[in-house]
């Protein structure tokens, strides 16, 4: 019995069909992990940013303006910005809880290119001075903190922080300090309008943002926000609203016994540095702030091209 002999072309065929069946099979997509359902609860500010936006505009005319902040951006071969993922989601944790940070992004379909790439992405992230490889997923900081770089199903976690780090790891295990934040985690899921570009919520029960903004506010060498410790919680959105203009909207919560003019009186002083940097940019801004019982409320509306 003769065997057939198969021509160029049919070979060539079931090359390429074998070829297709593996890319797809690397396209198909892992399913997000719950983990990070865990990460809201003792976080005293959550946030959601868009990664698209950092090269689309206006977005993307703001980003240059700011001083070193678009090199790392700029830096990104365009046929490598695809596998930027989409949307990535932060989690600041309180201190309470033993403070830390997170980073969580939902791959997609770039999440079994990711697990196929683990190695090679935390050798560079080594080579490149941000820590000394421990094992597998962790690394050691110049600083001697633990950086932690894992992904579970289609989830990409980054983490800093022994706390939090146990929170994605170990979820189980986790017990203590608890303090109910669901308006946290309702600000970060809220994502599909498709015109949000970033959307940030923040609470102040135990004095977290405090610290931050005293913390900044000893390295800038000048008071930002004097009556931070009268806020209890706040949010902010910035979104699309046509071509070339982009708006911001912050939404800020007053203690009981806080001081509220205090409070509007640093929010008209934050939005005026706000107005001056985008006018040495040539962007024009519009503002407005209502107060409203205990809550003040600030709309900005940026148009990158100076308002033409």
């Amino acid at each position: 019995m003769r065997l057939k002999k198969f021509t160029p072309g049919v070979i060539a065929l079931a090359i390429l069909i074998i070829i297709a069946a593996v890319v797809l099979g690397l396209l198909i997509p892992l399913h997000p992990s719950e983990r990070k359902n865990n990460l809201h609860g003792q976080a005293y500010m959550a946030g959601m940013i868009r990664m698209n936006v950092l090269w689309d505009r206006p977005f993307s005319s703001i980003i240059a303006a700011l001083p070193g902040n678009s090199v790392a951006v700029d830096n990104i071969p365009f046929f490598l910005r695809p596998l930027v993922p989409p949307t990535v989601e932060f989690y600041l944790q309180d201190s309470k809880a033993g403070g830390g940070w997170a980073i969580a992004a939902d791959l997609g379909w770039r999440s079994k290119i990711f697990r196929m790439l683990h190695g090679v992405i935390i050798g560079q992230m080594q080579y490149r001075g941000v820590g000394a490889i421990e094992d597998d997923y962790n690394l050691r900081t110049p600083a001697g903190t633990r950086l932690l770089f894992y992904q579970d199903g289609g989830t990409l976690f980054v983490a800093e922080g022994e706390n939090i780090i146990e929170r994605i790891l170990a979820p189980d295990s986790i017990t203590g300090h608890s303090v109910d934040r669901a308006d946290l985690q309702n600000s970060v899921l809220e994502t599909q309008d498709k015109r949000v570009m970033t959307n940030i919520s923040f609470s102040n029960i135990d004095g977290d943002v405090t610290k931050g903004i005293e913390m900044i506010e000893g390295k800038a060498g000048f008071m930002l926000f004097p009556s931070a410790g009268s806020l209890i919680k706040g949010s902010m959105n910035i979104r699309h609203t046509g071509r070339d203009t982009i708006a911001g909207a912050i939404t800020l919560i007053v203690r009981e016994d806080g001081d509220i003019e205090g409070v509007e009186g640093d929010a008209a002083y934050l939005t005026d540095l706000i107005d001056r940097f985008l006018s040495a940019q040539d962007m024009k801004s519009d503002r407005t702030i209502n107060r409203e019982d205990s809550k003040i409320t600030i709309q900005i509306m940026i148009h990158p091209d100076g308002g033409e």
